[in-house]
């Protein structure tokens, strides 16, 4: 599914195009991809502005002017098209093989906007969700989730304290908790423990204070760069007019298996650390 940088490069580009519009109304063909009865989205999106497109971990929040907050995960196929009325495209997620236009058959959930344009949620395999929240317990349902790793309340003390308690845990798993820190997968876990010289199946309890240090600074460095990149594309993932993230042919270890290290030229490996595949180098990170 998307990470930090591609959820980031979506909300920069639906912010620019949804703001100020107004929702005329919602037309659902897969009512299981609601955590809401339909009728309860239905009053309070409908009539309602958008006021701001922001992100929280891997999920998109619209702010509406009804004080309500519509909470969109994209999941493992999701995609969030908006289209003009000139048909002018922005959003992104996961590309549709042999599908290059919205509506389509996997359009699931539409809305109406202002201006004639409308928004579209697409989902090959119907695993993304649209919840509806007031704004006012944003905070409660997200209390779980750890700092945003780009943020000021990100910091090395914070982490510490977050690792510390989950001392046998392996770095790797830790850093896909997203109680420990919001917005990392399998990506920019691999790519930050590169960066840190660290070996994604290290035990957190032998990390030294040091070594903690250079991780943190690690994930701002590659969340940094990627956002700046637009993401990382491979199979899964373009935005709303096609075009791809350029941070994959940046990437240092994550699908590089079996090809040199850029750091010290040896080869590349690949292991299964806290059930998923993990791409490492054995002489840079320890």
């Amino acid at each position: 599914m998307p990470e930090l940088p591609e959820v980031q490069t979506i909300v920069d580009d639906l912010h620019k195009v949804l703001k100020k519009k107004r929702i005329l109304s919602i037309r659902v063909t897969k009512p299981r991809l609601l955590h809401n009865p339909l009728t309860f989205l239905r009053q309070h999106l409908v009539g309602a502005t958008i006021r701001s497109v922001r992100r929280r971990a891997k999920l998109l929040l619209f702010d509406l002017s009804s004080g309500y907050t519509l909470i969109i995960h994209l999941k493992m196929t999701g995609q969030l098209i908006w289209r003009s009325h000139l048909g002018k495209l922005s959003g992104g997620g996961h590309p549709i093989v042999g599908v290059a236009s919205v509506p389509n058959r996997y359009t699931h959930i539409t809305i109406d906007l202002s201006g004639g344009s409308r928004l579209y949620f697409n989902d090959v395999r119907q695993f993304g969700y649209f919840k509806l929240l007031p704004t006012s317990a944003l905070v409660q349902h997200f209390s779980s989730y750890g700092p945003e790793p780009l943020s000021v309340d990100f910091s090395l003390s914070g982490l510490r304290a977050e690792l510390q308690r989950r001392r046998r845990s392996t770095i790797k798993a830790a850093l896909l908790n997203q109680q420990v820190v919001a917005g990392i997968g399998n990506i920019y876990a691999d790519e930050s423990l590169f960066v840190a010289g660290l070996s994604p199946s290290r035990r957190v309890g032998r990390l030294t204070q040091v070594q903690a240090a250079k991780l943190y600074r690690a994930i701002r460095q590659v969340l940094k760069r990627a956002v700046h990149s637009r993401g990382t594309s491979f199979s899964n993932y373009v935005d709303g007019l096609g075009r791809t993230g350029t941070y994959w042919p940046r990437r240092l270890v994550y699908g590089r298996a079996g090809s040199p290290c850029r750091r010290c030229g040896r080869t590349i490996k690949r292991t299964v650390v806290a059930g998923r595949g993990t791409n490492f180098c054995p002489h840079c990170q320890k």
